[in-house]
């Protein structure tokens, strides 16, 4: 078997990579729910023109009884503090970076089964099409994560001083659909070359 191009050996290194990367993110975060951890912040965006109780007020209360949600600096960005969170609150506090790393370790896997497809020389196989297109799905999904983060949010602060203060998610994904798209034109492209090496082995 002829050694791959080193450009493949490049992609397969960023391949392995990321999904490294991904795994140890997901599995810290994943241990993070049952820490010991005094407080945990995830930085949001506030808006001040809100009309909840708390949305002007300067110095809000970052300490207090187990559970307790407060805010840090609120202006446009601010710090979202939750004092001695319980599980179920670390787990919706991270939920959106669970959802976003499990999509990216799929993708990274997909990716390497696709980069072995062309150390064999054959780039244009029919599963290298389904692959793509599974990955453009995928990325697609990613664009729906803003909306589980909108929940997360306002489930998080429901029933405390800070409901009605403009509390959002300063994440927003935008470029997930514009990935997607491409990825999906990609896998078109691989299904119709495809077709066409079926056709001209056909004549031979």
């Amino acid at each position: 078997m002829t050694r791959p191009p080193g450009s493949i050996r490049v992609l397969e290194w960023h391949a392995w990579a990321g999904l490294g990367l991904a795994l140890v993110m997901l599995l810290t975060s994943f241990f993070g729910i049952f820490g010991d951890s005094r407080a945990d912040t995830r930085h949001v965006s506030v808006n001040p023109h809100a009309t909840g109780a708390t949305a002007g007020d300067p110095t809000p209360a970052r300490t207090g009884p187990p559970g307790t949600v407060s805010l840090v600096e609120p202006a446009f960005d601010a710090t979202l503090t939750i004092t001695e969170p319980s599980p179920w609150q670390s787990f919706l506090l991270i939920l959106p970076e669970l959802l976003l790393m499990s999509v990216l370790c799929a993708v990274a896997v997909l990716l390497l089964l696709l980069m072995r497809s062309f150390r064999e020389h054959d780039p244009f196989a029919p599963k290298n099409a389904t692959r793509l297109t599974v990955i453009g799905v995928l990325l697609m999904c990613v664009a729906a994560i803003p909306a589980v983060d909108a929940w997360v949010l306002h489930t998080l602060v429901a029933g405390t001083p800070l409901q009605g203060a403009g509390v959002s998610a300063v994440e927003n994904y935008r470029w997930a659909p514009i990935v997607s798209v491409g990825v999906l034109a990609l896998a078109e492209f691989f299904r119709q070359g495809g077709k066409l090496r079926s056709d001209v082995q056909g004549l031979v």
